[in-house]
């Protein structure tokens, strides 16, 4: 990792950055997001900052990126956890991992998740992390067997991506 390279929640004034890669997942990764480009798109900017502020709630509630000092983010994950609710607070959710292409084979992805985890255990006090990932995506499966993610289930058409269904792998961490 370089000097001009930092990993860290994203805040407001990343807004922008943010809807950059935001498009760049959509277009190259569909079978990462429940979103697509078209709706993405064609939401207005108010829907788009209320719903990139929603995870703004650092430690329950947040993006971790990699981010250029030029500003420009080079990969986020998010993670998301129901702190107000007592009967599920002790699991977050793990969702949205992204690398641009070209910045792919870094280590950034292994950073991002070891950060995600990190925060879950130790600052929010999750007992599981959970996630799902497509069947289809490899990589990211391999790369979340490494960290001690199991598979406990497959969601079957999980998804569909133009005429294509996608299944996905249901997956757990016990971190506790």
């Amino acid at each position: 990792m370089t000097n001009d390279i930092s990993i860290r929640p994203l805040e407001l004034e990343d807004f922008n950055a943010f809807l950059d890669i935001q498009r760049d997942a959509l277009v190259h990764a569909p079978e990462v997001f429940g979103s697509d480009y078209e709706w993405f798109e064609a939401l207005s900017r108010l829907s788009k900052e209320q719903r990139y502020e929603m995870y703004l709630d650092f430690p329950y509630r947040f993006l971790l990126g990699v981010v250029h000092a030029n500003g420009t983010i080079l990969g986020m994950v998010g993670f998301s956890n129901e702190h107000g609710q007592t009967k599920t607070r002790h699991k977050g959710r793990l969702w949205g991992l992204y690398v641009r292409p070209e910045y792919r084979g870094h280590g950034f992805a292994r950073t991002l998740l070891s950060g995600i985890i990190e925060a879950a255990r130790d600052v929010v006090g999750c007992e599981l992390l959970q996630l799902s990932v497509s069947t289809m995506n490899q990589a990211s499966y391999q790369l979340y067997l490494r960290f001690g993610f199991t598979v406990y289930g497959t969601e079957l058409r999980a998804m569909k991506v133009g005429d294509a269904y996608v299944d996905e792998y249901l997956m757990v961490n016990y971190l506790r």
